[in-house]
């Protein structure tokens, strides 16, 4: 009988422990939980809790009326202290959000990025919070969506700008005005915006912006800009960003100009007559003992330059003003530095009106 009751003394016991012990495992699960988790059992906090996201990272273009892509992302930075899943939604402001899931397989300090989903609505700056535990913010900036670009070529291309018509006076050290423009033509085949600009040369440049609205052949005109420096015959050339063309420009002196031609042989091509100076080495730049010699013959005395074009990095040139008419020999000065060895033609040009032709010539340069 004693033993039997000792039996049933056990059974209660262990009956009583079963109960506590699963009441006692029920009350630590919920004790266990924690407002840091948004889903699953990860705990984590970000990197700025409680103001602005510390380290965030936004990347892609936000535009209005363009929607959201795999581009238009958020990295943040977050402190992991429970490993497992997780899943973020940012609020919704101006029609877009951010949001992620995952899961966190180590603690410690990681990123995560958020992905955009949605289509901005408005311009302006936008405020967006992460809601986990104390929470973070980060804003994003909306602009208005670029204008479509507008397809075209510039007639010519690649070579002179055809019909190019050259308006105003070019005169070195005087500043370029409204007057100072050149209209080309080009061939659109897309409406849309456009920009064209050309290189800039001797101080100046030629550009134009605005938007096609219709198709085929239109003139557009380059405004030009700055001051040139030196006279001189410059070609310059607009660019479209599928092709291009090139017109020239003729900056001359100021004050009355001479009337001359440039003497020369027989030959091709058209060689000056000429008597080359100094040596001429490769890398030596050139220094006041590196000249040409050439004859001209005056009608009317004036202002003059007579200058070459670029060619193995040295050019010549020469301004001054002619004050006897006749045969006469001016020198060309040189400047730059010869990057290789080669017999380097040259071609000096009269820089302005040359009525009476005879405008350019060529001389050969030696370098070693």
């Amino acid at each position: 009988m004693r033993k039997l009751l000792n039996f049933f003394m056990v059974v209660l016991v262990l009956l009583v422990c079963a109960v506590l012990f699963t009441t006692c495992q029920r009350e630590y699960s919920y004790e266990g939980g924690n407002t840091n988790i948004t889903s699953g059992s990860a705990v984590y906090t970000l990197n700025g809790a409680g103001g602005s996201c510390t380290g965030s990272v936004l990347t892609g273009k936000y535009f209005k009326g363009t929607s959201l892509s795999s581009a238009n992302t958020v990295q943040l930075l977050v402190d992991v202290t429970t490993i497992g899943t997780y899943s973020i939604t940012t609020n919704t402001a101006n029609g877009i959000s951010f949001s992620t899931s995952g899961t966190f397989a180590n603690t410690g300090s990681q990123t995560i990025i958020l992905t955009g989903n949605g289509t901005p609505k408005d311009e302006g700056t936008f405020n967006f919070t992460v809601p986990v535990g104390l929470g973070c913010s980060f804003t994003v900036v909306v602009e208005a969506a670029p204008a479509a670009m507008a397809s075209f070529i510039l007639a010519g291309a690649p070579n002179d700008c055809e019909n190019a018509k050259i308006y105003g006076n070019y005169i070195a050290s005087k500043a370029l005005n409204n007057t100072n423009n050149v209209e080309i033509t080009v061939n659109v085949t897309a409406p849309g915006a456009f920009t064209i600009s050309t290189d800039t040369l001797d101080g100046i440049s030629f550009s134009a912006s605005g938007a096609f609205t219709t198709l085929g052949n239109q003139k557009v005109t380059l405004l030009g800009a700055g001051t040139p420096k030196l006279p001189r015959n410059l070609q310059f050339t607009p660019l479209s960003g599928v092709s291009s063309c090139t017109f020239p420009i003729t900056v001359v002196n100021a004050g009355t100009l001479a009337t001359y031609v440039l003497e020369s042989g027989f030959g091709n091509p058209n060689p000056c007559i000429y008597t080359v100076s100094g040596a001429y080495t490769t890398n030596m730049a050139l220094s006041d003992s590196n000249t040409v010699s050439m004859r001209v013959f005056v009608s009317e005395v004036g202002n003059f330059t007579i200058a070459t074009n670029t060619v193995n990095g040295m050019t010549f040139s020469y301004t001054g003003a002619f004050t006897t008419t006749g045969t006469q020999y001016i020198i060309l000065k040189g400047s730059g530095t010869p990057v290789k060895i080669e017999t380097t033609t040259f071609t000096p040009e009269i820089v302005g009106p040359h009525p009476l032709g005879g405008e350019f010539c060529s001389f050969d340069i030696n370098v070693k």
